[in-house]
C-alpha cells in the first residue's frame, strides 16, 4: 500500500470514528442525565427530544461519506494547476505522510481528550452529561455541514492535481473544500472554550489554545498535500462558528419574573412593575 492509499484510508477511518461516536454517544448520555446528580453548576439547557434526533441525523451523514464516497463524488482530474489561484497553486506537489499522521493524532486526541478532561473536572454529574450532549451535537452538526459542502463543491485535493492515482482516481480525492480535520479541531476546541467561559468565566487562554492547536492541524493538512490554504482557512472559520453557535443555542437563560409592587410616592403609595432578569 502506497502513501496515497494509506492517507485515503486515514480519511475514511476518521469519518467512521466520528460517525460512530456521534451516533452512539447520545444513548449513553441519556442514561447519564437520568441517573446523575444535579451538581456542579449546569450551564446548558437540553431538549433531548430535539438534541438526540439532530445528533443522530447529522452524525449519520458521516456514514454516507465513509461508505458511498466513490459513488457520490464527481471525479474531474487530470487537472491543470494553472487554473488555481496564486495562494493555492504552490500547494500542488506537497506530500508528507508524517504531517498527515500528525494531523490525525492531533484531531483524534483532541476529540476524545476534551470530554475526558470535562469528566475529570465535573465527575459523573448532570452538568457533565449536558456538556457532553452539546459537545457531541456540535461535532455532528459540524461534520454534516462539512460533508455536504465537500460533495457539493467536489474540489480536487492538491494530491489529485499532482496526479497521485490514489486521489486522482477515487472519490476521496475530490473533497478538498473545506478541510474536515481542521473544522473538527476548531469546532471541538471552540465548544470546550465556550463551555469553560460560561462555567468559570475563563479569560483568553482557552481561545489561544484553540487557535494554536487548530492552526497546527491546518498547517499539517496543507503540508501533507490534502488541502489548499483556502480550504483550511474556511474550515477554521466554519468550525469556530459552529463550535460557538451550537453551545450558545443551549445556554441556560435566567428566569424572567414580573410583579406589581408598592412604590412610595409623594402623598401616598403607588404601584410599580418590578422584574428579575
Amino acid at each position: 500500500m502506497n502513501a496515497g492509499e494509506e492517507a485515503t484510508l486515514e480519511v475514511a477511518l476518521l469519518e467512521r470514528v466520528l460517525s460512530a461516536f456521534m451516533v452512539m454517544a447520545p444513548v449513553a448520555l441519556a442514561a447519564v442525565l437520568l441517573l446523575a446528580p444535579a451538581a456542579p453548576r449546569e450551564v446548558y439547557q437540553l431538549n433531548l427530544a430535539v438534541d438526540i434526533p439532530v445528533t443522530l441525523v447529522a452524525g449519520s451523514v458521516g456514514f454516507v461519506r465513509a461508505f458511498l464516497t466513490d459513488k457520490l463524488a464527481r471525479i474531474s482530474c487530470p487537472c491543470d494547476p494553472a487554473g488555481l489561484n496564486a495562494i493555492d497553486r504552490g500547494t500542488v506537489g506537497n506530500r508528507s505522510h508524517a504531517a498527515s499522521v500528525a494531523a490525525d493524532v492531533t484531531v483524534y486526541g483532541t476529540m476524545f481528550a476534551l470530554p475526558l478532561l470535562d469528566l475529570f473536572d465535573l465527575g459523573v454529574s448532570r452538568a457533565f452529561g449536558e456538556d457532553f450532549v452539546v459537545y457531541v451535537e456540535t461535532l455532528a452538526v459540524n461534520t454534516a455541514i462539512q460533508n455536504m459542502v465537500n460533495f457539493a463543491v467536489a474540489r480536487p485535493r492538491p494530491l489529485a492535481y499532482a496526479g497521485d492515482p490514489a486521489f486522482q482516481d477515487t472519490g476521496a480525492g475530490y473533497q478538498s473544500f473545506y478541510a474536515g480535520h481542521v473544522a473538527t479541531a476548531f469546532a471541538a476546541l471552540s465548544a470546550a472554550s465556550f463551555t469553560l467561559h460560561k462555567r468559570y468565566g475563563t479569560g483568553i487562554w482557552p481561545w489561544l489554545t484553540t487557535g494554536l492547536i487548530g492552526t497546527s492541524v491546518a498547517l499539517e493538512r496543507v503540508v501533507s498535500g490534502h488541502h489548499f490554504p483556502t480550504d483550511v482557512a474556511v474550515a477554521a472559520v466554519m468550525g469556530t462558528a459552529i463550535g460557538i453557535t451550537v453551545p450558545w443555542l443551549h445556554t441556560r437563560t435566567r428566569s424572567v419574573g414580573l410583579a406589581i409592587v408598592p412604590v412610595p410616592v409623594a402623598g401616598g403609595q403607588g404601584a410599580g412593575l418590578a422584574g428579575t432578569f
